[in-house]
């Protein structure tokens, strides 16, 4: 089993947790803030098997996009989502 963690730009979250919603793939959303230039964030937790990480590799990659951001230090390419993949090692629901 998979845990994934997403840090994700707030304007693509609604449409995230909508095509998780439309596959069945449970989605936690926590609101977090910081990154580089302070912009609104939040981050996801998915659980899953081995066999889904592609489908939800494709939905991120399908709804997110990496930007351009300048400002007086420059420019800067910001991610849409910066993806976590941790292993589990037992899952429980209480």
């Amino acid at each position: 089993m998979k845990m994934i963690i997403a840090i994700v730009q707030d304007k693509f979250i609604d449409e995230l947790i909508n095509r998780f919603q439309d596959e069945g793939i449970y989605v936690t959303k926590i609101s977090t803030s910081g990154g580089f230039f302070k912009s609104g964030n939040s981050t996801l937790l998915l659980g899953c098997e081995e066999d889904m990480l592609q489908q939800i590799n494709t939905i991120f990659e399908e709804v997110t996009e990496t930007e351009e951001q300048h400002n007086e230090m420059g420019d800067f390419n910001v991610s849409g989502a910066t993806v976590f993949v941790i292993d589990v090692e037992e899952s429980l629901r209480i």
